[in-house]
């Protein structure tokens, strides 16, 4: 797990073998791609979470990566005095947001990144009941309408605080709160609807 700090030193590693090109030489390109290849790490599982968590029926893997790729060559835009998250999350955003406008997805998550069972080994009727809760967590979810799901995923999929949400999707950090509020109002109505708490 790479902290704030360690985040910002991998990428001012990249950003300055970039901006020096091809006379960085051949240890500053390694060092810039072992920094990218700790970032990826770090980060791809996330955004390939958010990918599946967005666009219902979707594997997810050739958008992550492409998005992945895409903020490595966007990296000189990037100012790092800021965090790299909401700014990744955000290319991330717009990315699976024009997928899911041209594609219009309705079809239920797959079961990536869903709830974690119990560290203590559960019966085969506890698997079966959980399997069943996170089926219908994930069809109210997907039932949700797109912002408010991104909303809803980023918050809880991927941790980001109101503000990095806020910054990720270009909207005000009021209007995050509405769209968490009126999210958890329709899941939960949903999940009630079918006996779930």
């Amino acid at each position: 797990m790479l902290h704030d700090q360690e985040i910002t030193d991998l990428v001012r590693t990249c950003q300055q073998a970039d901006e020096q090109g091809a006379d960085s030489g051949h240890a500053a390109d390694q060092a810039a791609q072992d920094a990218w290849a700790a970032l990826y790490r770090h980060f791809h599982p996330q955004v390939l979470a958010f990918c599946r968590r967005t666009l219902p029926g979707d594997s997810g893997e050739d958008l992550a990566a492409e998005i992945m790729m895409k903020t490595r060559f966007r990296l000189d835009s990037f100012d790092a005095s800021r965090p790299f998250g909401p700014w990744l999350f955000r290319i991330a955003a717009n990315r699976c947001w024009d997928e899911a406008r041209r594609n219009r997805r309705s079809e239920p998550l797959d079961d990536e990144g869903a709830a974690q069972l119990p560290a203590d080994s559960p019966s085969p009727l506890e698997r079966l009941i959980t399997a069943e809760r996170r089926e219908r967590v994930r069809e109210a979810l997907s039932g949700l309408p797109l912002r408010q799901r991104f909303a809803l995923t980023l918050r809880y999929g991927a941790g980001l605080s109101y503000q990095e949400i806020a910054d990720t999707l270009g909207i005000t950090r009021t209007n995050v709160g509405v769209l968490l509020l009126r999210g958890r109002r329709r899941m939960r109505d949903r999940l009630a609807g079918e006996g779930i708490e």
